[in-house]
């Protein structure tokens, strides 16, 4: 697998309605951001173990499926084509375990763009399994698009969660970003519930709004400057993290969150992360922050950022 840089976005395809659709976002996006697009197939396929046939029907089986991911990236380089005509397109594909090769892309790749679901070994769970595996390894960006694309008239506007950790700046840039690019307004979400919060009296909870508002404030602040086109509404919701986060977001086209690196080579999902990619009413773009890379400059190419995603 030849080095794609951080100029291009990946997006893995299965032939299914749902790669078509992260497809059509990641042409978008790519479009968007004076990007390249490289297209990923699997050939996916199985082994007859001790079958005294094995080699044989595997390698039969193996070309069977490259020709499938060949003829779904035939069919992706076209639609793209036709949907951006002027989007520089290149594609891939290999028999290798596709959340193997989409974590690989990552390491130099802008960013990941999957469907929520697919066919065979893209699924395994409403989420699915490959982009499961690729939300919680990859160290780039990745979007996770919910099926085809509601109409413009039903999703409009970018959302945020933050936590108020240090990451959460990261995950504004990206939105502020997203949001200025697309020309819609930016909804920043802070969610709130501990068991405490249950038993707060009127008095209490208005302090603890109180509070919050003016953590977002503080984490707001100088994004106004820097972006003058992106007007910002805040939402302080109530409730289980999950819940508040997803239906302070039913009406945004995009969901920016993090997820925390802890330096280790493969991160579980959070709770949190992997509640709202499995209900978000909306593409999700999980992004954070490249350990090997340091420090604060944010460059949509090479640093991601991160919140949330250890609840």
């Amino acid at each position: 697998m030849n080095s794609i840089g951080t100029e291009t976005i990946v997006v893995g395809i299965d032939g299914s309605a749902n790669s078509d659709a992260a497809l059509d976002w990641a042409v978008d996006a790519a479009s968007l951001q004076g990007l390249r697009l490289h297209v990923f197939s699997a050939g996916v396929h199985g082994s007859h173990g001790d079958d005294p046939d094995a080699g044989f029907v595997d390698a039969m089986i193996a070309r069977e499926a490259r020709a499938v991911a060949d003829k779904n990236l035939a069919a992706a380089k076209l639609r793209a084509a036709e949907r951006s005509p002027g989007l520089v397109v290149t594609t891939h594909s290999d028999l290798e375990p596709a959340a193997r090769s989409l974590v690989a892309y990552s390491s130099d790749a802008h960013s990941i763009v999957l469907g929520r679901s697919g066919h065979n070994a893209w699924t395994g769970s409403l989420l699915g399994a490959v982009a499961s595996k690729v939300v919680s390894q990859a160290v780039c960006p990745v979007a996770v698009v919910r099926g085809p694309t509601r109409a413009t008239s039903t999703a409009h506007g970018v959302a945020v969660a933050i936590d108020g950790s240090s990451t959460s700046k990261v995950a504004l840039a990206h939105a502020f970003h997203h949001a200025s690019l697309r020309g819609v307004d930016l909804r920043v979400i802070h969610a709130s519930w501990t068991r405490a919060t249950v038993s707060r009296t009127p008095d209490t909870r208005a302090d603890q709004v109180n509070q919050e508002a003016i953590l977002v404030s503080e984490a707001l602040a100088g994004w106004a400057e820097r972006y003058p086109d992106v007007s910002v509404e805040v939402s302080l919701p109530v409730g289980p993290t999950v819940l508040a986060i997803t239906g302070a977001a039913r009406d945004a086209e995009l969901l920016v969150m993090g997820c925390r690196r802890h330096g280790l080579p493969r991160v579980l999902l959070g709770s949190v992360s992997r509640g709202v990619l499995k209900h978000a009413p909306c593409t999700v773009l999980i992004v954070r922050e490249r350990v090997e890379h340091p420090g604060p400059t944010v460059t949509f190419g090479s640093v991601s950022g991160a919140s949330l995603a250890t609840r």
